[in-house]
């Protein structure tokens, strides 16, 4: 019992880590190399010639599945502890990653800019339905006793890791003297790395005997599978051998992100007036279609699909399918398939869809440094032509006031997330360095790590300007 809750877990957790959501500065023009992640076409209204970020880095998640106690951002991680949840509800669990290498933009001039850059992205999401659960149970019959009300069962679980390579394009489209129209457009190639998916439909059972308790299945669809480079990794050769075979078995997927942005200028005086502050609007409407595109995988030799459980398969029979000598997810999966009347193989390749959205930003000019910024994203990874699994990305609505300057900036990013979870955090950003959480429970409280996390990047900016036009405000050292 114990090795299937393993196999489980492994399942619905292949990887858990660090997104491309550094929700404080969207809409800030400082930091284009991060921004044209939220719309490409942000690469266009950068004060500065060039930015390159050396190196950034974000977690956002939330689950219900794991317990993380006596831990915050602010102790010893030694001294935590983890505890898979109990009780009787549904399960979820969200993970996205993000990792950022030499994200680097050059304006070509005020008109026109390009951007190019290596990223490595990672989302798991995880549902189920409701089951009670303590990890205290030693057999399937304890469990069924617990579930004899929760008759239909499901779990669905898809995973993808990928390495990406980008270059973007973003050039001035409309621009009179009320208003300007950027449009950029992105190109990533990526690697797949690291894929898997996992179902469970109609799961059912019936009681057959009290005192002892006796149940039999009387019926659990499942398929799962996994990316064939995981069969590549062999314990007995080194980490160098293993990371290279590894990453040979990868296939090739590509996604696109196109966008706009309107920049409605203030009221100036006189035309010189208006030159001077170039950069600078009232207010800036973007609109963006994110990462529409697709992961490739071959399936992994033990990815199956199952249906039809034979008749007679009860719970002490299960028992003994998936014992203490159940040591290999190949060892699980020959077990599994002696249950049903029909096992197939999976074979080939297999897409997963990236979490695409239609996002809406808006930002606005309130006075001196301060602004504030909407974000609404909404998921379309569902209408990608291509009958694929398809991931679902966290954000949904972001609020942020902001203050800022050339130099530093301070950011209080309020979001309601698809989860349905509203969390509170904060930003700063000091020279190169940009530092933030998702929820500020995570600073502060020691039951709060499973909700939230937050980001890092170091940024390098040109100190000259793009053209001769320029924003007043970067004559200021602060």
């Amino acid at each position: 019992m114990k090795t299937l809750i393993v196999i489980l877990c492994l399942l619905s957790f292949p990887l858990l880590g660090w997104t491309q959501y550094y929700n404080a500065v969207n809409g800030t023009y400082y930091i284009g190399s991060l921004n044209m992640h939220n719309n490409p076409a942000a690469i266009v209204n950068v004060p500065s010639k060039w930015d390159l970020t050396i190196f950034g880095v974000q977690d956002k998640h939330t689950t219900n599945i794991v317990d993380i106690r006596n831990y915050s951002l602010l102790t010893n991680p030694a001294n935590s502890q983890y505890a898979i949840s109990a009780g009787e509800y549904k399960r979820k669990g969200d993970v996205n990653i993000n990792l950022n290498l030499l994200n680097f933009r050059l304006a070509l001039n005020q008109r026109s800019a390009v951007a190019l850059g290596i990223n490595f992205k990672s989302y798991t999401r995880v549902r189920s339905s409701q089951y009670n659960f303590y990890d205290t149970l030693g057999s399937f019959s304890d469990f069924f006793v617990l579930n004899e009300n929760n008759r239909e069962m499901s779990l669905d679980m898809v995973s993808s890791s990928w390495t990406e390579f980008y270059v973007a394009y973003g050039q001035t489209l409309i621009d009179n003297d009320r208003f300007r129209v950027n449009g950029g457009a992105t190109l990533k190639i990526n690697k797949g790395m690291s894929g898997a998916f996992a179902t469970v439909n109609s799961g059912s059972f019936s009681k057959t005997g009290s005192s002892p308790n006796t149940y039999e299945i009387n019926g659990a669809n499942m398929d799962f599978s996994y990316s064939a480079n995981y069969d590549q990794w062999d314990k007995s050769k080194n980490f160098n051998t293993n990371f290279k075979n590894f990453s040979s078995g990868t296939k090739t997927g590509f996604s696109l992100d196109m966008g706009l942005e309107l920049l409605i200028k203030r009221n100036y005086w006189t035309n010189a007036e208006r030159e001077e502050n170039y950069f600078d609007y009232d207010w800036k409407i973007g609109v963006s279609l994110l990462d529409f595109g697709y992961a490739a995988y071959r399936h992994g030799k033990y990815s199956t699909r199952v249906s039809n459980v034979r008749p007679g398969v009860t719970d002490e029979l299960l028992d003994q399918k998936f014992d203490s000598s159940i040591t290999s997810f190949g060892q699980f999966r020959d077990s599994l398939i002696t249950l049903y009347q029909n096992a197939a193989q999976y074979t080939g390749d297999f897409k997963v869809v990236h979490p695409a959205r239609l996002v809406i930003n808006v930002d606005k000019f309130i006075n001196e440094a301060f602004f504030v910024n909407a974000d609404l994203s909404i998921g379309v990874a569902s209408l990608f032509p291509v009958k694929s699994r398809y991931l679902k990305d966290l954000s949904l609505l972001t609020v942020t006031p902001r203050w800022e300057t050339r130099k530093k900036g301070f950011y209080l990013p309020v979001q309601y997330s698809s989860a349905n979870q509203l969390w509170v955090g904060g930003a700063v950003r000091l020279g190169p360095v940009l530092f933030g959480v998702h929820n500020w429970a995570n600073l502060f409280s020691k039951k709060k790590m499973q909700r939230g996390v937050g980001y890092l990047a170091f940024i390098l900016k040109a100190s000259e300007i793009t053209g001769k036009k320029g924003d007043r405000r970067l004559n200021c050292y602060w």
